[in-house]
């Protein structure tokens, strides 16, 4: 009987199989579709001009949640620090500077997590406690250790006094710096301050974007530039109708046309700035603004409206308005909107070095939206990407710079400059110590 009925169904159950392994596939591919960038250092020696310092203050993304599990210790080399990062048993991110204070071993290399919060460095055993970067006696007795320490006299010229090379400088306690740690939206973010006062007085706090959405993927480039030039396009109103017309690079039949506002979360204007000519656009828009910008952070906010368009053989459409805030030096969010979906991007721009800047973008979307609709927009996000590189990675520095104040585009790129500025204080004194230990 079953022979029989299998006989019958036979095409039925094939194109069942068929059509079920095409799903995973498809699903597999652009469920959480990702795009990494081959190539990740295509020029970084090239001459820039003259620059402000590199990594200005801020909240920097080092790596996503999943790549950090429980008992995991990684080492960075970014932003100029080196940085041991770790989960301690309790499923708890920690940050500390990377290298002991025993002997200059690398925590982030061979370093164990013990107990709920400490790593001890591979070297010598000596254990550290993530919650406050103390030396302890042991990851069962948090006490801090009681040390000695010495240092030369005159290491570069090996001078002795009284037959000693070294001689004992402090008695007492040591630690390592610790880093504030933030985990959200995915993503473990630390925060990198060059003036002592800020190590633990943080100005502002990244976005948690709780947003109802669903995750949908990432993208990761990297792009060989000083650090302000990325985030400087939030206020360049004229290059989008220059670099970003193109939808598709076969045809100019189908085109891309943008209406950009920036604006300064400070300004007083800003509610009226920013209203938007589509009820439910506007509606929209003033939520956001008021969810995401308050009092304690809005020093720290550029704010930008985005409306895009797509010209179809002369015929023009309105296809969604982004609404973007640029948080600090190095944090981007852009929430889009449209009558059929609802998108949220989450920027992060890291310099790896000093010239070599890792860019990604994270999407989360609505959940009905297909998984390749949100693959595709993040792919044309990326590029749009592409056409800005072409120009990033072969530009230097523009440090003395030509405006035409008769316009507004270049009335809104002096202004964000001015209030970019911020983010370097202390930066400077920093990048020219940071070869420098100090325990």
């Amino acid at each position: 009987m079953f022979h029989a009925w299998f006989c019958e169904n036979f095409y039925l159950i094939l194109s069942t199989i068929g059509f079920g392994a095409l799903y995973f596939l498809y699903y597999k591919k652009y469920r959480h579709y990702i795009f990494l960038q081959k190539d990740q250092a295509p020029n970084p020696n090239k001459p820039r001009g003259k620059c402000p310092p590199f990594y200005p203050n801020g909240w920097y993304r080092l790596l996503n949640s999943d790549e950090l599990k429980i008992n995991d210790v990684k080492h960075f080399d970014y932003c100029g620090r080196n940085v041991v990062v770790f989960r301690g048993t309790n499923a708890k991110v920690y940050a500390l500077d990377a290298f002991c204070s025993h002997m200059g071993a690398n925590l982030g290399k061979g370093g164990v997590v013990k107990n709920k919060s400490c790593i001890q460095c591979p070297f010598h055993g000596w254990v550290f406690d993530g919650e406050t970067g103390n030396c302890v006696v042991s990851s069962d007795n948090l006490s801090r250790k009681q040390v000695d320490q010495f240092e030369y006299h005159d290491i570069k010229q090996s001078k002795n006094i009284d037959g000693n090379y070294l001689y004992k400088c402090y008695s007492g306690n040591v630690n390592l710096k610790k880093y504030h740690v933030r985990e959200l939206n995915g993503t473990i973010l630390v925060w990198f301050d060059s003036r002592p006062e800020f190590q633990d007085n943080i100005p502002y706090e990244p976005f948690d974007l709780n947003v109802k959405l669903d995750y949908r993927g990432e993208s990761i480039n990297f792009v060989n530039c000083h650090i302000q030039e990325i985030p400087e396009n939030g206020a360049d109103i004229r290059h989008f109708d220059f670099l970003h017309t193109k939808l598709f690079t076969f045809t100019s039949l189908i085109k891309f046309e943008w209406k950009m506002l920036s604006h300064r979360a400070t300004e007083d204007d800003l509610f009226e700035v920013m209203k938007h000519k589509h009820e439910f656009i506007n509606e929209f828009k003033m939520k956001v603004l008021k969810t995401y910008i308050n009092d304690s952070n809005k020093k720290y906010i550029n704010v930008i409206s985005l409306d895009s368009y797509v010209k179809i053989f002369g015929w023009k459409f309105f296809l969604f308005n982004a609404t973007g805030f640029q948080l600090g030096p190095a944090l981007v969010y852009l929430f889009l909107k449209s009558k059929l979906f609802e998108v949220t991007f989450a920027q992060s721009i890291t310099p790896l070095k000093k010239f070599n800047i890792r860019v990604t973008h994270r999407i989360f979307a609505s959940s009905f939206l297909p998984y390749f609709v949100s693959a595709f927009m993040l792919y044309s996000e990326v590029q749009q990407l592409f056409s800005d590189m072409l120009i990033w990675n072969n530009k230097t520095f523009g440090s003395k710079l030509t405006y035409n104040l008769k316009t507004e585009a270049d009335r809104n790129l002096i202004s964000w400059r001015n209030w970019y500025a911020r983010f370097y204080e202390g930066c400077h004194e920093f990048e020219q110590k940071q070869d420098a230990l100090d325990w």
